[in-house]
């Protein structure tokens, strides 16, 4: 029996400094087919996005955008260098923005836009105070509309890609 239990704790323990052991890739090494934005005075000053084709000991060769033609930049000519991580989305941060943006907007929209209502008395005034009449009634229906349609328009803009850029270190290959 007690060989059995000591033979199930050996086996669960075991992949835990087996999964220790793995070394994470280096997020800014620079790899044929590593997608970089460099800055040199070859580009006039202005940085430019590019798929690497090889890197030697003293040269970068580049590649950009669909063209067939490399352009080779010495690395003593490199002013800056980043290298992509990948791409994220920022829906969930446009969304945000869009409702308060929209709900804000349609607030003002619903209370500018309130008219005072005939005068009444007894009962039928309850529902002239929060009925369909009423300035808290427009301003809330202007809030939510507003904020339904710029969470939508929020979170349509914030589904566009954008690149995660890291600098790439000095002894980076």
């Amino acid at each position: 029996m007690r060989f059995m239990s000591a033979l199930c704790a050996f086996a669960l323990i075991t992949p835990v400094p087996a999964i220790c052991q793995t070394s994470a890739l280096d997020p800014a090494r620079i790899d044929a087919g590593s997608r970089v934005r460099i800055a040199s005075p070859i580009f006039a000053g202005k940085k430019q996005v590019a798929t690497v084709v090889s890197v030697t000991s003293d040269t970068l060769v580049l590649r950009q955008g669909a063209s067939t033609a490399y352009l080779s930049v010495a690395k003593s000519d490199i002013t800056g260098l980043e290298v992509s991580r990948g791409t994220h989305t920022r829906k969930g941060r446009g969304a945000l923005l869009g409702l308060l943006i929209g709900a804000g907007t349609g607030a003002a929209i619903g209370a500018a836009t309130y008219k005072k209502p005939k005068p009444c008395d007894g009962f039928a005034c309850f529902g002239e105070m929060f009925g369909p009449s009423s300035r808290s009634f427009n301003t809330g229906m202007g809030a939510s509309i507003g904020g339904l349609l710029g969470t939508a328009v929020g979170a349509l803009v914030g589904m566009s890609a954008r690149d995660s850029w890291v600098p790439a270190t000095a002894g980076a290959k």
